[in-house]
């Protein structure tokens, strides 16, 4: 028979119709997943242009991460319905990786956005500013300045942050102003994390709003000590007064 009229595929032919590789589907055969039209007397695998809806099917279903069991159980009985309930799954399934990407994709912009924001800032330079308020998921109270302790509460943190992962892009430190006044930098009060607000959570603490004296500083954590002692003789020297928190955090600790 001619070429145009040709009804009967070897494996590399067939496979290659697919854009897939002979292994695959000697694979598929194998494992009784999607086997040839009949083998020839030399052995060779042969199949018709008819199973072509039936690989690209089962192609279709691989490429929605449907296992090898999942795809078996529909060809081993295929039905409408089962075959509807199978799409509506998967696009559920499609929606909601669509969602989570673009919430990644957002991320990942925000993290440039911090990048090129850093590189830009004037460094030790103290200046009053203005912020509004944030929503912020806070560890338990630090108990000492133990390394233990330290450990405790950041593990802790980490479970309980794994709820807002795409949506932390800022986290870091609080430390009471009460202890900057009395030059108290060895123990820490909480871990933190910028969040959506979540109604009911006990950890979500509110940064309020108003005016925030900040300093960028580039370096060692262990030379901040000396960058909190500029924060406290700058508010003293301009009459203010420290309330609440100190928030610490990096800006740009992947690339820096």
């Amino acid at each position: 028979m001619n070429g145009k009229s040709k009804r009967i595929f070897t494996t590399g032919e067939f496979a290659k119709m697919h854009n897939i590789k002979n292994r695959t589907l000697h694979y598929y055969d194998n494992i009784g997943l999607f086997s040839p039209a009949f083998r020839g007397e030399n052995g060779y695998r042969y199949y018709t242009y008819p199973q072509s809806p039936n690989l690209e099917m089962l192609l279709a279903m691989r490429e929605l991460n449907m296992s090898i069991d999942e795809i078996s159980i529909y060809t081993d009985q295929p039905s409408p319905g089962l075959l509807q309930n199978i799409l509506q799954k998967k696009t559920v399934e499609i929606d909601e990786t669509i969602q989570r990407l673009e919430q990644l994709k957002q991320l990942l912009k925000k993290k440039e956005q911090q990048i090129v924001f850093s590189e830009k800032v004037v460094l030790d330079k103290i200046e009053l500013v203005t912020s509004q308020k944030e929503c912020i998921l806070t560890s338990s109270k630090f108990i000492s300045d133990n390394e233990d302790d330290y450990l405790a509460r950041l593990t802790e943190h980490m479970q309980e942050v794994k709820k807002y992962r795409l949506f932390n892009q800022r986290y870091g430190i609080m430390l009471s102003t009460k202890k900057i006044e009395e030059e108290d930098f060895d123990t820490y009060d909480y871990y933190y994390s910028i969040v959506e607000e979540k109604q009911g959570s006990k950890s979500i603490f509110t940064k309020p709003a108003g005016d925030y004296i900040q300093i960028f500083s580039k370096g060692n954590w262990d030379q901040l000590p000396s960058v909190y002692v500029k924060i406290k003789e700058f508010s003293k020297d301009n009459g203010l007064r420290l309330l609440g928190y100190s928030y610490e955090e990096g800006i740009n600790e992947m690339a820096i």
